[in-house]
């Protein structure tokens, strides 16, 4: 079983979630690619050690573990 396309995939979609934290932590505006609302970075979420990423839609809903 060949499993080097479902690897790139996996990589790539964590580099683009990875260069859209940066971005947002840094203050830039995204715009989701869904739905083109804007996407807030939320750190104080109701979960412990949880953070998001969203728009206002739901399109993109990027679930971050924060550690120590």
């Amino acid at each position: 079983m060949d499993f080097s396309q479902l690897n790139k995939k996996s990589s790539d979609s964590f580099h683009k979630q990875r260069t859209i934290l940066k971005k947002l932590s840094q203050g830039k505006t995204l715009h989701c690619e869904q739905c083109g609302e804007v996407l807030t970075l939320d750190l104080a979420t109701s979960e412990p050690g949880k953070g998001a990423v969203k728009c206002k839609k739901g399109c993109t809903d990027i679930i971050l573990e924060l550690g120590a």
